[in-house]
């Protein structure tokens, strides 16, 4: 795992914005009286230097001076730089009200060719203000107004940087592939032009957007030839702000040395003291993960002193926010370390977010001070002043609410559901946490926009809200009987779940791209129960659903540490040749996994005539291979047909229609990209092709390029890959071999759903030789991904490696109950299985093969009709 470090465009989106909001003093008109010019090339100089309140009065002289000659392109020009002021400051109705002015004055004006420079150029600052007030729509089609104009009257440059701003908008609304379409256009319309600072914008901001979508390799890639341009053209400012994105790239390579070195390179290049405080708050960041506490406190003073300097602005308020952040980690780190003496009071702390809330007050930003006032609860909150931490959380909310700012009003929720929780109040915490689910519900995109930023930080962001939500309602409360959980709680519980799954693969695409609807489990197969699991802090919790019965729940009191520790024994069983060869290695924690999930509750699956077990799974669970689970006599696949689901709600509930099964087999038999041959893959899908209606593309006709066009011009039920493939947390390393490069996900996507005539749905995508990210715990969710974003209503995959010939084997099998119209394609695995078990112990197959290492590692995910 990646080290997790808070950047500061993450925590204030509006950082970003001033960056390209240098003032443009040449834009416009040049004529102008002398006097008025001069006050102006005086505001200019202020503004170079941080100055921002000494420039508002110099820009009004100047403003004024114009107006008493007549000379409206010199007013509307001075008007928009002051407006640029106001919004730096973060007077958003003193830049409104100036905005305004300018449009009114334009009107004013007959010369359209002017009339249109001059909106174009007011347009690009009235964007910004929107985007500085959340309202990212708004900002997104006032910039596509300007870009139009611009590309009307031949203005390249305008409209560059209009590109620009509105792939900033895409990525406050979460619409990360736009932003990277629009930018991917705009970079190669700058192709062959001269290396300019605009170019090495795009480029930048190019960068930012493939870290966005998970793309990060591309994205260091881009930001390195950025930085080549910006280097050559000697663009100091530019130069710093690259080094920060490369910085921030590069802890997502899980390379913070490097990392450092890119933030240590901002702070020595940056003339600009807001861009030199961006770079020291990242690599003060950096050093509170990795426990650097000398070298974070350097880091502190440093800032000190710039803040020092800073005039009262939006970056100075989010930079003492951002400060606070990090001492309260540090306070945390230092004191779960057993040093009762942290390295800074908390009165300190505190300083700084006063002084925040204070300076937005006078700026009159309502979002910074509910900022600012959110964060000082949280201090008090981490403190135990419970009251203290309520009230200021609630004053919070209220400003947040306010201005409906909801991408920080589900953290004040959330904030206010954990203070409540600490004051033994569960029915208010309970409302407090389900009104912030609500919140993320409605937020999808930029919630994806948010946490997509950081590895991983969505665990620390926003998935600890649905796992609180769901420990408090699953605490057993009196109804009459003792330790009975109501229903009401128990469906509310299901839900939070059920929207944890989604938001975990919004998160994995960096888009809200899942379409989601309830599917009632009595509607979808009455011969299924659908298990939840959820790992809480001291237990594993399970829900479970059977049809036309109330909903059951019960709970193991067991760490998580001892889930992870029991799951991990599972699958060094599995993986250590040494340990295979005692099979008793991997029944005691099978066992195990069996006595939590199923033991409890087997006697309901029994009376109720349940054939097939349908997991909800989350945490550590997920690697588990559920068909294996060993009740001390048999597996889990010697009794029941097993099924995961991403989620309920994306389950398409139809059966798979078999009068004749149309199947495109593509595979490769021979060693491509460094990766070893698989010999039996020809047999496998001979095989297949002998038990059905079959098409082969085999090693080199097995490109993307050809299996598109194939799927285009036939309709196929099944698509049987037999490659490579690698399934892990990471969009980017998630992929399938082909045979002369790899695919990911979109492009898996795009494959599959290529032709025009495929009007349904891929009924099975089966991935056959593919494995999980060793290493990584999450690397399912690439499974899931897969699965999920390929468009098929089912999935059968592996969860790791085995020989081609166990494979082609289970293969054989599976094929051919799949033409049996009678059965599920739970079934359908789960009698190939069985099959291969018995096979293995008759000595009819390699008797090797009787290990559920080389039967289980096939699971179904989705539709398991």
């Amino acid at each position: 795992m990646g080290i997790k470090t808070k950047q500061v465009q993450a925590i204030s989106p509006n950082n970003n914005q001033f960056k390209d909001s240098k003032i443009n003093w040449d834009v416009l008109n040049q004529a102008s009286t002398i006097s008025a010019s001069r006050w102006e090339a005086k505001a200019e100089k202020l503004f170079e230097k941080g100055d921002l309140s000494g420039t508002i009065p110099l820009l009004e002289t100047a403003i004024k001076s114009y107006a008493v000659r007549g000379d409206l392109y010199g007013q509307i020009r001075a008007l928009r730089n002051l407006a640029l002021v106001y919004l730096k400051l973060g007077k958003w109705q003193n830049a409104q009200a100036v905005i305004n002015n300018c449009l009114n004055l334009i009107q004013q004006i007959s010369n359209p060719q002017k009339t249109a420079q001059l909106t174009a150029s007011v347009l690009e600052v009235k964007g910004q203000l929107l985007l500085s007030i959340g309202q990212a729509e708004a900002a997104l089609n006032t910039w596509k107004e300007a870009s139009q104009i611009y590309q009307e009257i031949e203005n390249y440059l305008g409209l560059t940087r209009s590109n620009i701003n509105q792939a900033q908008a895409l990525q406050a609304l979460g619409l990360y592939s736009q932003a990277f379409k629009q930018l991917e256009i705009t970079k190669e319309n700058l192709q062959d032009q001269p290396d300019t600072i605009v170019k090495a914008k795009v480029l930048q901001s190019l960068g930012d957007v493939l870290r966005g979508i998970g793309q990060v390799k591309a994205s260091q890639k881009v930001l390195e030839s950025s930085l080549a341009i910006a280097e050559n053209l000697q663009a100091t400012e530019e130069i710093a702000i690259i080094l920060i994105s490369l910085g921030n790239t590069f802890i997502l390579l899980e390379n913070p040395e490097a990392a450092n070195l890119f933030y240590q390179g901002a702070i020595e290049e940056s003339p600009v003291a807001e861009i030199k405080i961006q770079a020291i708050l990242n690599q003060l960041n950096l050093f509170v993960q990795q426990k650097q506490y000398f070298a974070a406190t350097e880091s502190v003073k440093n800032i000190d002193n710039l803040l020092n300097k800073l005039p009262s602005s939006q970056v100075a308020i989010y930079a003492r926010i951002n400060l606070a952040q990090s001492l309260i980690e540090l306070q945390k780190i230092v004191l779960a370390n057993g040093n009762n003496k942290p390295l800074y009071s908390t009165e300190k702390i505190a300083d700084y977010l006063v002084k925040a809330v204070q300076q937005a007050k006078n700026l009159g930003d309502i979002r910074a001070e509910s900022y600012a006032l959110g964060n000082l609860g949280k201090l008090y909150e981490h403190n135990q002043q419970l009251n203290e931490a309520k009230d200021l959380t609630e004053k919070a909310l209220n400003l947040a609410q306010a201005i409906n700012a909801a991408d920080i009003v589900y953290q004040w929720k959330w904030q206010l559901g954990r203070i409540l929780t600490a004051q033994e109040n569960k029915e208010d915490a309970i409302l407090a946490y389900s009104q912030a689910v609500e919140t993320i519900r409605t937020l999808r995109s930029d919630i994806v926009a948010v946490s997509s930023e950081l590895k991983f930080d969505f665990r620390d962001s926003v998935e600890p809200i649905y796992r609180e939500l769901v420990d408090l309602l699953l605490q057993p409360s009196e109804y009459g009987q003792k330790d009975i959980i109501n229903q009401e709680n128990l469906r509310k519980a299901r839900k939070a779940i059920e929207a944890l799954q989604l938001a975990k693969l919004d998160n994995f695409f960096r888009n809200a791209c899942l379409d989601a609807q309830p599917v009632e489990i009595d509607r979808v197969d009455k011969n299924a129960a659908i298990f939840y699991t959820i790992v809480l802090g001291d237990r594993l919790a399970v829900i479970l659903a059977i049809p036309e019965q109330p909903l059951i729940s019960y709970t193991t009191n067991i760490s998580k540490l001892e889930v992870e520790s029991t799951v991990q024994n599972l699958l060094d069983a599995m993986a250590n040749p040494q340990k295979r060869i005692f099979i008793e290695n991997y029944w005691e924690p099978a066992q195990k996994v069996y006595n939590w999930l199923i033991n409890p509750i087997e006697k309901q699956l029994e009376a109720n005539q349940i054939k097939t077990l349908v997991f909800v799974l989350e945490g550590t669970l997920r690697n588990v291979p559920l068909a294996s689970l060993y009740d001390g006599e048999k597996y889990l696949a010697q009794k029941y047909n097993v099924a995961i689901a991403p989620s309920l709600e994306l389950i398409d509930p139809q059966p798979l229609a078999r009068n004749k099964l149309e199947i495109l087999s593509m595979g490769i038999t021979e060693s491509r990209q460094g990766f070893p041959p698989l010999p039996n893959v020809r047999k496998e899908l001979e095989d297949i092709q002998n038990q059905t209606s079959s098409e082969i593309l085999l090693n080199e006709s097995f490109t993307e390029k050809k299996a598109n066009t194939e799927v285009a011009n036939t309709t196929y039920q099944v698509i049987h890959i037999a490659t490579h493939g690698e399934f892990s947390s990471n969009v980017e390393d998630t992929f399938i071999l082909t045979w002369d490069e790899k695919i990911d996900v979109e492009e898996l996507r795009n494959m599959i759903r290529s032709g025009i005539q495929q009007t349904r749905p891929i009924e099975l995508l089966v991935l056959s030789a593919c494995r999980t990210a060793a290493g990584d715990n999450r690397a399912t969710l690439g499974l899931a991904g897969i699965a999920v974003r390929a468009g098929a209503r089912s999935t059968i995959a592996s969860l790791w490696y085995v020989s081609d010939q166990a494979t082609a084997a289970l293969m054989k099998n599976l094929y051919q109950q799949l033409t049996n119209p009678e059965i599920t394609k739970a079934e359908a695995l789960r009698r190939a299985q069985q099959q291969i078990l018995k096979d293995a112990q008759t000595g009819i197959i390699n008797p090797e093969f009787e290990h559920p290492y080389f039967w289980s590692t096939f699971i179904l995910v989705g539709n398991w009709l």
